[in-house]
């Protein structure tokens, strides 16, 4: 069976070939978005001549204009020349559109998407969408004056890879807001407003972020002459980890409650916060308005964090750790180990009793792990060289698709392991 978007971009080419855009005839009118959010700059090269150079991640060309047809198209690496695509796509005569690089950077895929050039309703714009973040799973797109509570979206379950059916809505200045579909869980919620005029044929693009599950959007109106602006995420999602060992916690985010009365070795879900600078602090629960330990970090806009504590209420630390919410590999789960003992120790890290972190510094966090999906997998933390086992979880089920963290909490001499999925 096609790819629906192999269908429909076939269409589209068919209806974009048949009607002159004010260029020479026979050419194609494109720019170029690049949604390789874990690539560096790209050069694009059609017929080895470089059409857009330095295309950085999340970034929207403006136009160029070449003789239509069957073309060499190239993604070259901008900071080594290594080629990392290379395929034959067919620019339909007299076409405006635009070129469409999404995936992995191992994988990176590329297709033209031409306009659509249906006429919309006297008063209205044509809105569809495209899905270009493998990791955040199907989205529904919300264009509102205010937030999502104003109705339901324009636009659902709009999957990786795939355009979407095409809606009409008026004339006028919307928020773009994405959300996982079905829910109004949201990933994505635009600071600016967009401005949609009437007789507009517009896309949304749903982009990748580096956390994973958090996306960007691009806003691409049609037409030789038509705007187009990718609209950053300003939002962060913050989880709260507990390894006071004698202290229920209140967490605080820029001196304001965050999550209350957070016990030992417990792990919040998610919370969505405005990207930037953030301290993040604790207060013993039964001795509010004190804090008793703090961190600042810089939380990039569609990234993931876990601001964690170790130590007793006398001694408390607390660290802010980068979370990786990407999916792994088809079959496989993906898994972290974060030493979060009271005393201080470094530890390694074994998974089926062979070594596969060392040296866990006290509060801190290996790199994460892609691991075959299993039901009978067994972690232990050791001291260093693996001499002595602090702690063992057994009969630990690790399922494809998802990520974990595993979690040493207590001390060298009372230690216990909790696995948490993060995603």
């Amino acid at each position: 069976m096609k790819n629906v978007l192999a269908l429909l971009v076939a269409a589209f080419v068919g209806l974009a070939g048949c009607h002159n855009g004010g260029t020479k005839q026979n050419s194609t009118t494109l720019r170029a978005l690049n949604a390789v959010v874990d690539a560096e700059p790209l050069d694009v090269l059609v017929d080895s001549d470089v059409k857009f150079s330095a295309v950085a991640p999340s970034t929207l060309t403006g136009f160029t204009n070449f003789d239509s047809g069957t073309r060499d198209l190239q993604a070259r690496s901008t900071t080594n020349q290594s080629i990392l695509l290379d395929k034959q796509v067919a620019f339909g005569s007299d076409a405006t559109g635009t070129l469409l690089f999404y995936g992995r950077r191992s994988t990176m895929q590329a297709t033209f998407l031409p306009d659509d050039t249906t006429q919309p309703s006297s008063g209205h714009a044509r809105i569809r969408a495209i899905g270009l973040a493998s990791d955040a799973g199907p989205t529904d797109i919300y264009l509102t004056p205010t937030d999502i509570s104003a109705g339901p979206p324009i636009l659902s379950n709009v999957t990786f890879g795939t355009v979407s059916g095409v809606t009409e809505i008026p004339s006028g200045t919307y928020k773009v807001i994405v959300t996982t579909a079905g829910t109004q869980e949201i990933l994505f919620s635009s600071t600016a407003t967009i401005t949609v005029s009437g007789n507009d044929n517009d896309t949304i693009a749903v982009l990748p972020t580096l956390g994973g599950k958090l996306v960007n959007a691009a806003f691409i109106q049609g037409g030789a002459n038509g705007a187009g602006a990718v609209l950053a995420n300003p939002l962060a999602r913050l989880k709260a980890v507990n390894g006071l060992t004698d202290t229920t916690v209140n967490f605080k985010l820029d001196g304001n409650n965050f999550l209350s009365n957070v016990p030992f070795a417990a792990a919040s879900t998610y919370l969505t916060i405005n990207s930037g600078s953030h301290s993040v602090g604790i207060e013993a629960a039964n001795v509010p308005g004190t804090t008793i330990a703090s961190a600042t970090a810089n939380m990039a806009a569609g990234r993931d964090y876990s601001a964690v504590t170790a130590g007793t209420g006398a001694s408390p630390r607390i660290a802010i750790l980068t979370d990786d919410n990407t999916l792994p590999a088809t079959g496989s789960a993906k898994i972290r180990f974060v030493n979060a003992l009271a005393d201080g120790a470094v530890v390694d890290v074994l998974l089926n009793f062979a070594q596969q972190a060392s040296a866990v510094p006290s509060i801190g966090a290996s790199s994460y792990f892609s691991v075959t999906a299993g039901t009978n997998y067994t972690i232990s933390f050791t001291t260093p060289g693996g001499i002595t086992v602090i702690a063992t979880l057994t009969n630990v089920q690790l399922d494809a698709g998802n990520v974990y963290t595993a979690y040493l909490f207590g001390t060298s001499g009372n230690a216990q392991v909790r696995l948490v999925r993060d995603r």
